[in-house]
């Protein structure tokens, strides 16, 4: 079991295939499967063996997948380290996955830390300066080669995810070559992808969305994947109509900018399934895409412990404001405080378990044991089953507002404040309040040429929502921080109530 074999499958059944499109050079699933064997072997040749751990700090080019998969080919742990990350943060993730090689590129190589400080690294491998490794990724060394994948065992680690760094100090996830297989298949089955398939990736390859639903799920699937270094509206539109794409992949902010530029509508015809991921699609946000684009917004819950899937809202019967039902063998339920289990209706827990959750956190026995008590995995989102058996995401336990006495959720509250005809995004969150304890304020920004006040979107959430769930105040904001996913970081907007971050502009009572 390897998860790189999704590549001799792919040569054996599609040899002259497109597998990965990027910029003006395309690779077929032959030419990359042999690629990535020079590339095992151009880390067997620097001693990377199956219990070492590659880093790969390298945005979204072809050399990434080619790095991933050739490690894993040689049976070693690929540890994935966002492009995003400076000097700090990429040295804490070198140094707590114990890596021996550091895979990096030109661009990054300036937040590379002396070596005195990463003493366990024996080679750091520029992509652009070493010459062998040129002609592998050029196509000049393409000789085939009769060494097979190494045969892992399922429980193998296949790659270091690194979860929490929106909230706390990162964890590494390990996730096996099973958790990767049985994922990329869950994504196929449930999606029904097809080799004619060509689907877009623009998310950074770090993050499980981008890994584990978009590039293994594509590659396992046998159809084409286009990579992009990021999300650039023209450019995505233009990607769109060159290569005619088919499956398109996003998150919240992306479909709303989509929304707010009605001209992009004509170019993306070739589209005939759309996703969302990274954070919770407000359900107004997909009514308006259906009725504009005549497509459903579908979407699944998954975290970076789960290899992405856990649930999927169905193709055949797509609820909006659900993220679906469980998948394959896959088993959720919800529990309260006590890990009791609760019934339809009621809010609890979410807890998982199955093939596709990871082994546990490296080097962290005791975040491993919390996290798998009793035998699930305990996920902190807090979620309601329907009648049907449809799983609805209510928010993370830590984010819950607690004001006089009163729990309040900071999606419901946001889920109204996105139907107001000139709210463009949003965040709903908890600051200091003598009184109350917390204090719901939410912070918004407005869609171009529309005009509101923060008494007028007050008056608004009271006609909708119980009283103690009403912003006590609105700060009408020129944009929300987001992390390199595109997901709003509620915590960094909580410190403004801390007084740590300075307001960008409020509008109303102040």
């Amino acid at each position: 079991m390897n998860i790189s074999n999704v590549f001799v499958q792919g040569a054996m059944c599609f040899p002259q295939k497109k597998a990965l499109i990027y910029a003006d050079r395309s690779y077929t699933y032959e030419e990359l499967n042999t690629m990535i064997e020079h590339v095992a072997l151009y880390l067997r040749d620097f001693g990377v063996k199956q219990e070492h751990r590659v880093s790969l700090y390298l945005p979204n080019i072809p050399e990434w997948l080619m790095f991933y998969y050739g490690t894993a080919r040689l049976g070693a742990t690929s540890v994935c380290i966002a492009s995003a990350f400076k000097r700090e943060e990429m040295t804490h993730l070198v140094k707590d996955s114990l890596s021996s090689v550091v895979v990096t590129c030109e661009e990054l190589l300036p937040h590379i830390p002396d070596r005195k400080e990463i003493p366990h690294v024996k080679e750091i491998v520029v992509v652009e300066r070493d010459q062998t490794l040129r002609s592998i990724i050029e196509g000049k060394k393409m000789k085939a080669h009769a060494s097979k994948p190494v045969e892992c065992e399922g429980d193998d680690v296949a790659t270091l995810l690194y979860t929490g760094g929106t909230t706390g100090v990162p964890k590494g996830a390990m996730l096996t070559h099973k958790n990767l297989l049985v994922s990329a298949q869950n994504v196929c089955y449930n999606e029904k992808m097809v080799p004619e398939d060509v689907g877009l990736c623009f998310m950074p390859l770090t993050h499980v969305f981008a890994q584990c639903h978009i590039m293994n799920s594509t590659f396992y699937g046998c159809a084409t994947l286009v990579l992009s270094k990021g999300f650039d509206m023209d450019a995505v539109i233009a990607s769109v109509v060159e290569n005619r794409i088919t499956r398109f992949y996003g998150v919240p902010t992306v479909y709303i900018r989509f929304l707010n530029n009605p001209d992009s509508k004509k170019h993306l015809r070739t589209l005939n399934y759309v996703f969302s991921a990274a954070t919770s699609m407000p359900a107004e946000i997909v009514r308006q895409w259906q009725q504009e684009y005549g497509l459903p917004i579908h979407e699944a819950y998954g975290m970076t412990e789960s290899a992405s899937m856990v649930t999927f809202n169905h193709r055949y019967k797509h609820k909006i404001g659900s993220v679906g039902v469980p998948v394959g063998i896959v088993e959720v339920k919800l529990v309260d405080g006590q890990d009791k289990e609760v019934g339809p209706g009621e809010t609890g827990e979410i807890v998982i378990r199955g093939p596709n959750i990871m082994k546990g956190y490296f080097n962290k026995p005791e975040e491993t044991a919390n996290a798998f008590r009793n035998g699930w995995f305990h996920s902190g989102d807090v979620g309601r089953f329907d009648d049907e058996g449809y799983l609805y995401i209510v928010d993370r336990i830590k984010d819950i507002i607690i004001t006089g006495g009163e729990n309040v959720f900071p999606k419901e509250v946001e889920d109204v404040l996105y139907t107001h005809e000139a709210v463009d995004e949003c965040a709903v969150v908890g600051w200091p309040h003598p009184e109350y304890g917390e204090a719901v304020t939410a912070f918004i920004t407005l869609k171009q040429g529309k005009v509101a006040d923060e008494e007028a979107l007050i008056r608004f959430c009271k006609e909708q929502l119980a009283r103690y769930k009403v912003p006590k105040k609105i700060h009408i904001v020129n944009e929300l921080p987001k992390s390199p996913q595109g997901k709003i970081l509620r915590r960094e907007l909580k410190k403004r109530g801390d007084g740590g971050i300075r307001i960008i502009h409020s509008s109303g009572r102040g």
